[in-house]
């Protein structure tokens, strides 16, 4: 490989690696999504309604160990994933529901992976 092919390989992974960094949260402080959130069911603390294309509400607020559940409520189909990944409902169809349990306190944004444009986010407390 050439030299040249090789200095812009290191240029893209440098540029990989720093936006990779930032964490893509405008700079909140929220814990790996993964670690923090599993898909869960049980007993309802949270009832979020998915419907007209939106979250309602979608500004969730929750304790460290609430199910928050998520129903469809419209036509189409839709989940909840959250931007950071490692953690989402099932795509929902009509009628389903799906819930989300966190053990870490953060706030999380989440979308639908189906209909992009719609968008929450979620407060965990201690």
């Amino acid at each position: 490989m050439s030299r040249r092919i090789l200095a812009s390989l290191g240029t893209f992974a440098l540029v990989i690696a720093a936006c990779s960094s930032s964490g893509g949260s405008g700079g909140s402080a929220s814990p790996a999504a993964g670690a923090a959130c599993a898909e869960a069911s049980g007993s309802v603390a949270v009832a979020v309604s998915i419907k007209d294309f939106s979250f309602e509400p979608a500004a969730i607020s929750a304790k460290v160990g609430d199910i928050i559940s998520f129903t469809n409520a419209g036509f189409e189909p839709h989940n909840a994933t959250l931007d950071a990944g490692g953690c989402a409902t099932k795509t929902l169809q009509a009628g389903e529901a799906g819930g989300l349990r966190f053990a870490v306190a953060g706030t999380y944004p989440f979308h639908c992976t189906v209909h992009t444009q719609m968008k929450g986010t979620i407060t965990v407390g201690g």
